[in-house]
């Protein structure tokens, strides 16, 4: 046994306090043992002294109870729960001893000793304890008025001992308040620093994401353009399917990529919905289209059945995230049906003259999911079994994207399912109709209408060179002769000896990123130069990339990997308004 036998504060090691809280438990009640073997060797003196040993015997008990329950505590630390409850019993009893004996009463004494069982029942037991115990110790001072008993047999403290006796007391007082108030604020400023460090790690994690996003979106944006260049290109159906395959890879790697991101967003809180116009139908279809290259591989049927009531109709809201959603399910559905079909069907519920309620729906004749697979398909990074991943792959980011974002759309993603029967996955959205769109017409003659963009002036700022290789073949399909700029620096020498209609500014470059050229080409004493158009090419996935984007001065953004037509539809846009 470790120690000596009368060291009352024992030290207090690894091995027998496993938390602040537990170690401050300990020292305290090491602390109030040890001042009942002082407080009974005080008594001891004064029985023999003054009462020819009289109450020798309780002060004998109170030293050797005390002794024993500090060796049997620190033998045993793991019952300081129970212990305390001993103490605390045993301190009420002691005060109801007292405040009913007819030599004592009431007393200082009584009232620390009250006042202590508060400190452990609280600290040591938790609220509930603490009041009931605290409730029990107080009533003592008022039933002592209504019950005439009174016990004999403790004698009154001669004053000078009586100090002693309080003083003792008042340091196990003061003590418990430091042990306990180093604890809370030791926890508090613990509490506080860590905060702080799970701060600077989220900002790090955001920093590390958004430049892993662009290191990896960056090569993708040529990868995939090139390969969709080539299916344009070539004539040949085995090369051109051997071209599918390719470009449907780079997009599922770019869309596992996303749903990293999003995660992050989702959970950051840092994720908001944009409000545009967009065509349902027409997002629906290309969705199903996108898909068909994996329904046929699998020997599969899908299925689109569109509401009439949807056709023809511009609905606002954000249609990238539907068709993330949308995408996310029916990708899901194919994935893990083997044989059958999958249908996918847009249905209006209810409407009014500016809103609908639509039922986007989709069933799958596959695996199916049990009741305790469904409890765990919508948490990130879980799969239904551990078997899926091996079998089907994916990485369980899917469908607590779809939750979360269904969610933030103002709905519930609901499932129904049996093991061997496939499933229904399904939400009802309210969307309203974009009433201020163009006829149809206008808008038909917009869409096929292509101006020659051979005589717009492009500037292309961009310091990879996969990416000026498939800018260099893009431009000269659309018969646009660029200069190219591979930093900042370079962009603003150019636009010193040239005029340019439109700069395409990547933002990560060297020597001078795309945001400071941007800003210095606003700032340039020469009107014409300083409004030229910059629409920004970046692959960074921050969540104040946009805001950033106004801040300094640019006119447009395009995400990589972009769509070939979303870059046209721009340059276009500028020819005709120079028209």
């Amino acid at each position: 046994m470790p120690g000596k036998p009368f060291k009352l504060l024992p030290a207090i090691n690894s091995s027998t306090a496993k938390t602040p809280l537990q170690e401050a438990q300990l020292k305290l009640f090491y602390l109030m043992l040890g001042a009942n073997v002082l407080k009974g060797a005080i008594y001891l003196f004064d029985a023999i002294s003054n009462h020819q040993g009289d109450g020798s015997g309780r002060a004998i008990r109170l030293m050797v109870t005390s002794t024993i329950t500090i060796f049997i505590l620190r033998r045993f630390p793991k019952i300081i729960y129970w212990g305390i409850h001993y103490a605390v019993v045993g301190t009420i009893l002691h005060v109801y001893y007292r405040v009913f004996n007819q030599s004592v009463g009431a007393d200082v004494v009584a009232m620390q000793a009250i006042f202590m069982v508060i400190i452990s029942a609280f600290y040591g037991l938790g609220k509930k304890w603490g009041a009931v115990y605290t409730v029990i110790a107080f009533a003592s001072v008022i039933l002592v008025h209504y019950i005439p008993q009174r016990f004999t047999g403790l004698h009154a403290l001669p004053q000078q001992l009586n100090d002693v006796y309080i003083a003792i007391n008042c340091l196990v007082i003061l003590m418990s308040h430091v042990y306990f108030h180093a604890v809370l604020y030791g926890n508090l400023r613990e509490s506080e620093l860590l905060n702080e460090k799970l701060a600077e790690l989220a900002e790090t994690k955001t920093n590390f994401l958004s430049t892993m996003s662009h290191e990896l979106r960056t090569p993708l944006n040529s990868v995939i353009g090139i390969a969709g260049l080539l299916i344009s290109d070539s004539a040949n159906a085995r090369q051109k399917e051997q071209l599918d395959v390719l470009k449907f890879s780079a997009e599922g790697l770019l869309t596992l990529i996303n749903d990293i991101l999003d995660i992050n967003k989702l959970d950051s809180g840092k994720f908001e919905l944009e409000n545009a116009p967009f065509d349902l139908e027409h997002l629906l279809n290309g969705i199903v289209q996108g898909m068909m290259f994996k329904v046929e591989e699998k020997k599969l049927h899908l299925e689109l059945t569109i509401d009439d009531a949807i056709k023809g109709k511009r609905y606002l809201g954000d249609s990238a995230r539907l068709s993330q959603v949308i995408y996310n399910l029916i990708g899901n559905a194919v994935k893990f049906t083997e044989n059958g079909e999958v249908n996918v069907q847009a249905k209006v519920l209810n409407s009014d003259h500016d809103s609908s309620t639509i039922r986007f729906e989709i069933k799958d004749s596959g695996i199916g999911i049990s009741e305790a697979q469904q409890l765990l398909i919508f948490e990130p990074f879980k799969q239904a079994a551990v078997s899926t991943n091996r079998k089907f792959g994916g990485t369980g980011l899917g469908l607590s994207i779809v939750k979360q974002l269904v969610e933030r759309f103002g709905s519930h993603i609901k499932l129904i399912s049996k093991p061997g029967e496939g499933s229904v996955f399904y939400f009802d959205l309210v969307l309203h109709e974009d009433l201020s769109k163009l006829p149809d017409e206008a808008v038909a003659v917009n869409r096929s209408s292509e101006f020659d963009l051979a005589n717009l002036r492009v500037l292309l700022a961009e310091d990879n060179m996969m990416n000026i290789f498939f800018m260099k073949q893009l431009f000269k399909r659309w018969n646009i002769t660029a200069d190219i700029a591979e930093n900042g620096e370079e962009v603003l020498a150019l636009l010193e000896s040239k005029d340019y209609d439109v700069i395409l500014m990547d933002m990560h470059m060297p020597v001078l990123d795309g945001m400071e050229a941007a800003k210095r080409i606003r700032q340039h004493t020469n009107p014409l130069k300083a409004s030229t158009y910059i629409i920004a090419l970046t692959a960074s996935v921050s969540d104040q990339i946009q805001t950033r984007i106004k801040t300094h001065g640019m006119n447009d953004y395009l995400p990589k990997p972009f769509q070939l037509e979303d870059l046209r539809d721009r340059l276009q846009g500028l020819m005709q308004g120079e028209q």
